[in-house]
C-alpha cells in the first residue's frame, strides 16, 4: 500500500486517468487540485485506488 497527495498522484497522469480511477470526473480533479484542499490518495497492493479528503469540522473561522 502506498499514500500520496493528489498532485504526486497526478505527475504523468491526465486528470481524466485520476478521475476514472478514484471514481469522479475529470471536472472533479480538476476542482481538487486548484483548491486547498487535503486529498490523500491511497493505491492498494492489489491495485485499488481510494481518495480521502482531510478537512476540519465545524466552525472554521472565528467571528470578529
Amino acid at each position: 500500500m502506498k499514500k500520496m497527495t493528489l498532485a504526486e498522484y497526478l505527475e504523468g497522469k491526465t486528470m481524466a486517468q485520476v478521475g476514472k480511477d478514484i471514481g469522479v470526473t475529470e471536472g472533479a480533479v480538476w476542482q481538487m487540485k486548484r483548491s486547498s484542499r487535503h486529498i490523500t490518495i491511497t493505491v492498494h497492493d492489489d491495485g485499488q485506488v481510494e481518495a480521502h479528503e482531510i478537512k476540519p469540522i465545524g466552525r472554521t473561522k472565528l467571528a470578529a
